[in-house]
């Protein structure tokens, strides 16, 4: 049984420093929060910082400002208003907002397009408004192994410009996920991780950070990444298991995905006919022989409680900032997937955040009504 937690956060004088990033030539702010006051009651743990789970809990994904195949002044001029009053109206209490920040840059430089900035004020003033928190994701970066030196300096830039736009604002309610699904070695991801919050961490000593682990934020690269020095650190991961399930049919992967029809929980009667015979050869090919094992709710639960246990053990926050099923999947074993994800991960305390509202995950009908499985989600938990 969770402990409840008291916050009380008392927001004194703001000190401004200005400071000169000599890479790129551009002055940036540093503001730093002083006389901050937290009080948390805790019985079983009083110096263990914590926010509220209720601030992110029942979290979906709004998929627009990543997507980079499409014209970035057009996606500029779109109002995401009217979506982000529907997704409070169905029961969501946060909203994920990933942003493809290369597509929205000035010409020949690392500088964000104003308009950008003036998009997610806007954003966020409407999710304040609807009390909806939010978080403000970096998709589609280009760390890798062979870059990292020179590419973190500037993915730490990107973020500067966006963390001075929200100095003061949402310490609460404004989370900013640094970095989505990275794929480079788990040791210079960590090196580069721990470079770009604590360049952050010098401008804002208030802002909680995501970070995740490497190979696309699985579970076992956060655990063997651990504990960063950091203290307000939420702790990240993405939850698609059995992926051949999730992601059936899905076009970014045919390699992986070619296989459609999987039932969720595992049947034999309802495996795909001569299935096994379509998979031989292909990289697919374990992962199928081992989907009886994987596609089941027991699995789901030993791989959650994982997690949830080393992280409470570590005392590092932790939320799931993507899951769910892909729409090419029967909706039965969609809704069946989704009740057990959502379920377990609430008896573990684990805040969701879908992925999507109403793309190719969409967790809504085209008439904007919730699943089955997310309508008794939102409604129960």
């Amino acid at each position: 049984m969770h402990k409840t937690l008291t916050l009380i956060l008392t927001i004194g004088l703001c000190i401004k420093y200005e400071v000169r990033n000599t890479k790129y030539g551009i002055q940036s702010t540093k503001y730093e929060v002083r006389n901050t006051k937290y009080e948390i009651q805790n019985a079983n743990n009083p110096s263990y910082l914590v926010l509220s789970t209720s601030y992110l809990d029942k979290g979906v994904t709004l998929s627009l400002y990543e997507h980079y195949w499409e014209n970035s002044d057009s996606l500029l001029q779109r109002d995401i208003t009217p979506t982000l009053q529907r997704i409070q109206a169905t029961g969501f209490r946060a909203v994920r907002l990933p942003v493809a920040f290369d597509l929205f840059l000035q010409p020949h430089s690392s500088n964000l397009q104003p308009a950008l900035l003036q998009k997610l004020q806007e954003a966020y003033t409407t999710c304040s408004q609807l009390h909806l928190a939010l978080v403000i994701t970096y998709h589609y970066g280009k760390l890798n192994d062979n870059n990292g030196h020179q590419e973190r300096d500037r993915i730490l830039w990107l973020w500067k410009q966006v963390q001075n736009s929200f100095r003061n604002k949402g310490y609460d309610s404004l989370f900013f996920e640094l970095y989505n699904e990275p794929t480079l070695s788990s040791a210079n991801w960590k090196r580069d991780i721990g470079y770009i919050v604590s360049g952050l961490r010098y401008e804002d000593t208030s802002r909680y950070y995501m970070i995740g682990g490497a190979n696309y934020n699985s579970i076992d690269e956060l655990l063997s990444m651990g504990k960063l020095g950091d203290e307000k650190l939420w702790y990240t991961f993405h939850f698609y298991e059995p992926y051949i399930f999730t992601h059936q049919g899905a076009s970014w992967t045919k390699e992986k995905t070619f296989l459609q029809g999987l039932p969720y929980p595992w049947r034999s009667a309802a495996m795909p006919v001569n299935g096994e015979a379509t998979v031989k050869g292909t990289l697919v090919e374990s992962d199928y022989r081992q989907y009886p094992s994987t596609a089941t709710r027991e699995y789901i639960q030993s791989r959650i409680d994982r997690v949830a246990q080393y992280c409470k053990l570590n005392q590092m926050p932790l939320v799931c900032t993507e899951t769910g099923v892909i729409n090419l999947a029967e909706e039965q074993y969609r809704n069946i997937y989704l009740v057990d994800v959502t379920s377990i991960m609430h008896s573990a305390g684990i805040p969701i955040m879908l992925w999507d509202y109403n793309q190719s995950f969409a967790v809504t009908n085209p008439q904007g009504k919730p699943l089955k499985s997310i309508h008794k989600w939102l409604r129960e938990h």
